[in-house]
């Protein structure tokens, strides 16, 4: 893995912070991390700075005070609501009793409060808790168009939140928009690093295969991050500064 010093020149220069919600057995050190309870773990709590346990839309049985008591267990920073992948109606009853749930529970940590279209709708009618993070749902299939206008739309509606983007990977159309607005998102969690390595196939078999190809998986991560931030166009203007000049 990369040096610590140069990771974290990355880490600082990053417009958003880029978690990686899959799941490499804790092989590999990244700064930020998000699993749901059935995957969280210590090993992955100690393998990260920042944790974030998920709530599982695609699994009912997965209720929000599971999430904050496995939150509450691994002293995880961020604790995601339980969020229902439905409408707008269903996502505010179902934050409101979450949100209810939280006030008597001892995990006291950041919520994160997965919202529905139409977000800033949604938002104001649960209350405008702004002490907590936002995640814009429902977009983890959507074109990085629409995800750059809703964020987009969304940040101009509420200037001063945290809001995250559930399952959006920073492909080049949405890291580009990312560093040409750096306000629009805060932070997005993906799993193609570690589902999607080519080199998974080339690996001979035997002990410790996932071993490197997790290593794989934490170049993919470092070649994403470098993409939120400066440095891609600053390489750019570079360029085209150099070839004016041979000219």
């Amino acid at each position: 893995m990369l040096r610590e010093e140069y990771l974290r020149r990355l880490t600082d220069a990053a417009h958003v912070e880029l978690y990686l919600s899959g799941s490499d057995g804790a092989r590999i050190y990244w700064p930020w991390r998000m699993e749901p309870p059935k995957e969280a773990s210590r090993s992955y709590r100690n393998a990260c700075e920042q944790y974030v346990i998920d709530s599982d839309p695609l699994d009912d049985s997965v209720s929000t005070e599971d999430v904050l008591d496995c939150a509450a267990e691994l002293d995880a920073e961020v604790a995601s609501l339980q969020d229902v992948y439905q409408d707008k109606d269903a996502t505010v009853d179902t934050l409101l009793k979450g949100l209810e749930t939280a006030d008597d529970h001892r995990f006291d940590g950041t919520l994160l409060l997965p919202l529905q279209e139409p977000f800033a709708e949604c938002w104001r009618e649960i209350g405008e808790p702004d002490q907590n993070w936002v995640g814009l749902g429902g977009l983890k299939d959507a074109s990085d168009h629409k995800r750059i206008s809703s964020a987009r739309e969304f940040d101009a509606a509420t200037p001063d939140l945290h809001v995250h983007g559930f399952g959006w990977g920073p492909r080049p159309e949405l890291a580009a928009a990312i560093r040409d607005t750096p306000s629009m998102l805060d932070s997005l969690d993906y799993s193609t690093p570690v589902r999607h390595t080519s080199i998974a196939g080339d690996v001979t078999p035997g002990q410790e295969r996932k071993s490197v190809t997790a290593a794989y998986a934490g170049a993919r991560l470092i070649r994403d991050l470098r993409e939120v931030t400066p440095h891609p166009d600053e390489n750019q203007q570079e360029s085209r500064q150099l070839t004016v000049t041979d000219l």
